[in-house]
C-alpha cells in the first residue's frame, strides 16, 4: 500500500491508472490482507483540543494499540455478545481469569485488567448504561479513571449504537462534551490521545458529521479568542491592499473584474505553471474573510518573531470539490476534513508549488457543469523539513522540544513541491480560481 500510494501521489507522476486490484490466492493470507484493509485509511480525522489529540477511526477496538480500552461490559464481566464479547474472546484466557477473580462490578465501578493478547495494554472495565443521560458520567469515570493510572492512550467505543440502539449522533455528541469537558477541567491531564473507534460504516458516517462540526465550532471559538487577545494587546492589522468595502460586512466574495491587473496577476500565475492551451480560467473571486485574516495575521506575526529575517509566506495552490467551497470560504482550511486525496507527508493540509499539481481531477475534481476549483492561498511555510505519513503534527526542530516545532513540512527539502500544515489558519483563502479543461 505504501508502494502503490507513493506512486500515486508523486506530482511528477502523470499515470493512466484507473483502478489497482490486489490478487491474493490463499485463503488465510487473504483474510489477513481484508483484516488490514477493513483498518487502513490514509487520514482519520482528528483535531486537537487543550493541547491534545482526539480522533475518530473506522475499525476495531480491539486492534487498538493503546495503553488502554474501553469494555463496556455487565455486572458480572463475562457479556459474550457484541464488542465486549469480541474483547474478551481476543484478549484470551488471562482477562479472562482476572475478570473472574474480580468478581461483580456494583454501579459505577470501574476496574481495570491487563490486555491479555491484545496490543492494548490495558483493558478498563465498567458496566455499560443504557440511557444517554448516564452517558457523559460513564465517559467521565473512564477518563478519570486513565488519568489516575497516567495512561496517555486510550481507545473508546461507540456507545450506545449497538445492543441499546440509542440515538447515533446523540451518542458521539455525549462522547465529545465529555472528553472535552476532561480536558478543560483536568489540571495536567495524562492524556495525550484520545480515539473514538466506530467499526460499522453507517454509525461511522454520523460519527464523521458530527465529529466535524464539532471541529469547526471549536476552531471558531479558539480564533474569537486569539482575536480578541491579540486585540487587547494592541497587535495592528493590516489588511490586503486590494480589498474593498471592508466597512461593509466581515465576509465577501468578490468577483475579480477581468480587465483589472488584479486578475490578471492571479490568472497570470495560475498559468505560468500549468498549461493555459489545456485549461481556461472562467472566473476569479478575492475572498474577504475579517475574522479569517486576523487569526492567520497573528500566527503569521509569531512566525516572523520565530523566525527573523525568513520567507515564512509563500502563495500556493489547493485543489477542492465544489461542495467544501463553502465551508474553506467561511471557516478557513480544517484539517478535519483532510486526507481524502492521501497523506503521504504527514496528516494536515496540503499545497501545492505548482498549480498543475492541484489542477488534477484527483483534486479539482470536475462539477456537473464542468467547473474545476482551485485556491490561491498564503500560507505560512516558515521553516519546514521532509515529512512522514506518520506525522500528525510537525516535529520538533532538529529533534529539541525546546526549540519548537517546524512550521511545514515538504515532499522535498532541496525542491519542495509539495507542503503540509498542522494547524488551522496558518493558510488564508486569497482567491477561488474557476476553470474548465478546453475542448478538445
Amino acid at each position: 500500500m505504501k508502494g502503490i500510494e507513493d506512486y500515486l501521489s508523486d506530482p511528477s507522476v502523470i499515470t493512466g491508472i484507473s483502478e489497482i486490484v490486489i490478487v491474493v490466492f490463499e485463503q488465510e493470507i487473504y483474510e489477513k490482507y481484508q483484516r488490514f484493509f477493513q483498518n487502513y485509511k490514509k487520514n482519520y480525522p482528528h483535531f486537537s483540543a487543550f493541547g491534545k489529540m482526539i480522533e475518530l477511526i473506522k475499525g476495531d477496538i480491539t486492534h487498538q494499540a493503546v495503553d488502554c480500552i474501553v469494555n463496556l461490559t455487565n455486572r458480572t464481566l463475562n457479556r459474550s455478545r457484541g464488542v465486549s464479547g469480541a474483547i474478551l474472546s481476543a484478549a484470551g484466557d488471562t482477562v479472562r481469569e482476572e475478570c473472574k477473580k474480580i468478581g461483580v462490578l456494583r454501579g459505577d465501578e470501574v476496574v481495570i485488567t491487563s490486555g491479555g493478547e491484545l496490543e492494548s495494554k490495558h483493558i478498563i472495565h465498567i458496566i455499560g448504561q443504557i440511557s444517554m443521560s448516564a452517558y457523559e458520567p460513564s465517559i467521565d469515570r473512564i477518563l478519570h479513571e486513565c488519568h489516575k493510572n497516567g495512561f496517555t492512550s486510550v481507545a473508546l467505543p461507540a456507545l450506545g449504537t449497538g445492543m441499546a440502539r440509542v440515538d447515533v449522533a446523540e451518542s458521539i455528541k455525549a462522547i465529545l462534551n465529555s472528553i472535552l469537558n476532561y480536558l478543560s477541567d483536568t489540571l495536567i491531564p495524562s492524556l495525550d490521545t484520545i480515539f473514538i473507534i466506530v467499526i460499522q460504516e453507517s454509525v461511522y458516517k454520523t460519527y464523521l458529521e458530527v465529529f466535524q462540526a464539532k471541529s469547526t465550532e471549536l476552531q471558531a471559538i479558539q480564533r474569537e479568542e486569539r482575536i480578541v487577545e491579540a486585540t487587547l494587546h494592541r497587535e495592528p492589522f493590516s489588511y490586503p491592499m486590494t480589498w474593498t468595502d471592508i466597512a461593509i460586512s466581515e465576509f465577501l466574495e468578490v468577483i475579480l473584474d477581468e480587465k483589472s491587473q488584479e486578475y490578471k496577476n492571479v490568472k497570470d500565475k495560475f498559468f505560468k505553471t500549468t498549461s493555459a492551451s489545456k485549461y481556461e480560467v472562467t472566473e476569479i473571486k478575492r475572498i474577504q474573510n475579517i475574522k479569517l485574516w486576523k487569526s492567520f495575521t497573528i500566527n503569521k506575526q509569531a512566525a516572523n518573531r520565530k523566525n527573523p529575517g525568513q520567507k515564512n509566506i509563500s502563495h500556493l495552490y489547493h485543489g477542492t470539490r465544489s461542495d467544501a467551497i463553502s465551508n474553506i470560504n467561511r471557516d478557513g482550511f480544517n484539517r478535519v476534513y483532510c486526507g481524502v486525496n492521501g497523506t503521504s507527508y504527514g496528516n494536515g493540509t496540503y499545497f501545492a508549488a505548482d498549480s498543475k499539481y492541484s489542477c488534477s481531477d484527483r483534486y479539482s475534481l470536475s462539477d456537473a457543469n464542468g467547473n474545476k476549483y482551485i485556491y490561491q492561498a498564503a500560507v505560512i511555510t516558515g521553516r519546514y523539513c521532509a515529512g512522514t505519513r506518520s506525522y500528525k503534527e510537525a516535529p520538533h526542530i532538529d529533534g529539541d522540544v525546546n526549540k519548537g516545532r517546524y512550521d511545514s513540512v515538504v515532499n522535498n527539502v532541496e525542491n519542495p513541491k509539495v507542503f503540509v500544515v498542522f494547524h488551522d489558519d496558518v493558510a488564508y483563502p486569497e482567491y477561488l480560481i474557476t476553470f474548465r479543461k478546453r475542448a478538445s
